[in-house]
């Protein structure tokens, strides 16, 4: 069985109820969902879901990452994805998943594609067009939450989190994908991509800035994921290759600097 995490503010319904609708149309239909609402627990109510296992999390503390740890602690089945409430499946998605965890039993993270249907593009300019057996260290980088199913055989349910420090909610607003799966890498397990898309997200606009709080919280990120030293050099790399999306780079990347310092694992 598939536990599919749906933390939400519930804030967003239509949205909400499109991701619903396409669970109710897998064609494989051995899942549950663990619905964790950290406010609005009420929007259950307006969601079409007969004959769907639910399970509601109710929780007074937000924070992307907290809502998903929590979640995990009410999950039955063998594996597990973290699904966003603005996101959707394309029917046969779960079975793609099941086809490629039968056909290989080595794996046990298994990441695929997001698609945007509504603009017609990739979520991802960079996804690779050949599977990966085990993907490498720099592609943590590149891989995020919804894409992913974790085989929970060969995983420890102490192993399986995210770190609370980092994620929408908390000071460092990003980056708990990479190490949550940085933290499973380091366990020896095989983590694999394929090339198929499993997901539906819209991408966001290619004009849109990160805000100062996003680009700071890289040096923790990167410090996180690494080490002091490399952590700097990422940082480096980061801003060199964004400045034109950064309103004052300098300013930022002090801010940043500071954040590696003061941040401690």
């Amino acid at each position: 069985m598939i536990s599919i995490i749906i933390p939400t503010l519930g804030n967003r319904p239509d949205e909400l109820n499109r991701l619903f609708n396409s669970l109710s149309s897998q064609t494989y239909q051995n899942f549950e969902v663990i619905l964790v609402t950290q406010i609005n627990h009420e929007c259950i109510h307006d969601l079409s879901h007969d004959n769907m296992k639910i399970k509601h999390v109710k929780l007074n503390k937000k924070g992307l990452s907290y809502s998903r740890n929590e979640g995990l602690k009410y999950i039955s089945g063998s594996i597990v994805t973290f699904s966003d409430d603005d996101c959707w499946y394309p029917e046969d998605s779960f079975q793609n998943v099941m086809n490629t965890l039968e056909k290989d039993a080595s794996i046990d993270v298994a990441c695929f594609q997001i698609f945007d249907p509504i603009q017609d593009v990739y979520y991802k300019n960079n996804y690779d067009s050949n599977p990966k057996t085990q993907i490498s260290k720099r592609d943590i980088t590149r891989k995020s939450s919804i894409e992913l199913f974790v085989r929970l055989k060969n995983v420890k349910p102490e192993d399986l989190r995210f770190d609370e420090n980092f994620g929408l909610g908390t000071k460092y607003p990003s980056g708990e994908e990479n190490i949550f799966l940085s933290d499973l890498m380091k366990k020896k397990l095989k983590i694999s991509y394929i090339p198929q898309i499993i997901v539906y997200h819209k991408k966001p606009n290619i004009h849109s800035r990160l805000t100062e709080t996003q680009i700071i919280s890289k040096g923790p990120l990167f410090k996180r994921l690494t080490n002091t030293p490399v952590a700097f050099i990422l940082l480096i790399l980061f801003f060199l290759k964004k400045a034109k999306n950064i309103h004052h780079p300098f300013p930022t990347f002090i801010s940043s600097v500071k954040e590696i310092l003061n941040y401690k694992k």
